[in-house]
């Protein structure tokens, strides 16, 4: 993908909170990738790592710290007002949990046609036809418009919110965990629907997940992310086969594997300890305090990995990243 222009690029990307007391949570630390046009990134990692102040960073729902975050070529954390206005209709985001996102008082009409009256695109009959047709498009019943978000279901909300997002024809979808607040009956209909729209509409995603088994079967690449801060970036079948940090390789233990002969044999790798606070993260490489393959005290605890190429098209942030091994 080196030959063409990203569509995306964050570089060294910093989101701190004020957290009282003097004290800062350090929610994203020094983050920088790129996301390239027609494709799906997925980010992982566990629930406070940072995933989702992430996407809405890249949405510009959150502004930056510091860092730069640039899309088609220009920096989103320079434009100000009515610039910045206008490049949102190209970054659309798809939230977590369908019953909050919606607007209980406004009707599935209304709430999908909001961004093209807050743009000025379409007006009566035209914007109307727009709603029906996206209606359509996500598969559900044109004529439900009229119908309020308490009648649907978790499934049938999340396709309106996927409506929603494309109402604005964006180039990039940040979607934040769409399906974990689903049964998992529902969870394949809706990835394989926004598979489906990717085709349609040349989408760009940026799918944030906990589950590796479904970021496995949507995303081009995969990033892992570990107490704000990328580990490990590769190809997603590269990361599923040769997993180059020590905490992917847990992370993929992890899977269950839907085989009870195959599951017994496996080796599951179990972590020490609690996430360290991101108020107060650990020095060195912070996942040391819970690596089994850290030698401590030098370099893991006093020396921060780079991010840098293991292998062809894969990074991690380990010194030891040979001795993770292969299979997992």
């Amino acid at each position: 993908m080196a030959d063409r222009a990203p569509l995306l690029r964050a570089e060294a990307v910093v989101k701190h909170f004020p957290a009282g007391l003097g004290a800062t949570v350090k929610a994203v630390e020094n983050v920088s990738f790129e996301i390239y046009p027609g494709e799906t990134v997925g980010l992982v990692g566990e629930s406070g790592c940072g995933k989702s102040t992430l996407g809405r960073m890249v949405t510009q729902l959150l502004p930056v710290t510091s860092g730069n975050i640039f899309f088609d070529g220009v920096d989103l954390t320079k434009l100000r007002g009515e610039k910045l206005r206008q490049y949102r209709r190209q970054l659309q985001m798809i939230f977590q949990d369908p019953y909050s996102s919606l607007n209980p008082r406004m009707t599935v009409g209304d709430i999908i046609a909001e961004p093209l009256e807050n743009f000025g695109l379409l007006r009566g009959r035209a914007k109307d036809k727009r709603v029906q047709e996206l209606l359509k498009v996500v598969g559900l019943n044109p004529y439900f418009n009229n119908r309020y978000p308490h009648e649907f279901s978790g499934g049938q909300r999340q396709r309106i919110g996927i409506a929603r997002a494309l109402a604005l024809q964006p180039k990039l979808i940040v979607a934040d965990e769409p399906i974990s607040a689903l049964d998992v009956s529902i969870q394949a209909q809706i990835i394989n629907l926004m598979e489906d729209l990717q085709k349609e509409f040349q989408l760009t995603y940026l799918f944030i997940a906990h589950d590796l088994s479904v970021v496995r079967h949507i995303s081009d690449r995969v990033m892992v992310m570990y107490l704000g801060k990328i580990v490990e970036v590769a190809d997603s079948v590269e990361i599923y086969r040769n997993p180059r940090h020590p905490y992917t390789k847990a992370l993929l233990s992890a899977i269950p594997i839907p085989d009870p002969e195959i599951q017994s044999k496996r080796r599951i790798v179990e972590l020490t300890g609690e996430i360290p606070s991101p108020v107060n993260p650990p020095s060195g490489c912070r996942f040391h305090t819970r690596c089994p393959i850290a030698q401590l005290p030098t370099p893991c605890a006093d020396q921060e990995p780079a991010l840098e190429e293991k292998a062809r098209n894969h990074r991690a942030a380990c010194f030891f990243s040979e001795k993770v091994a292969v299979a997992v």
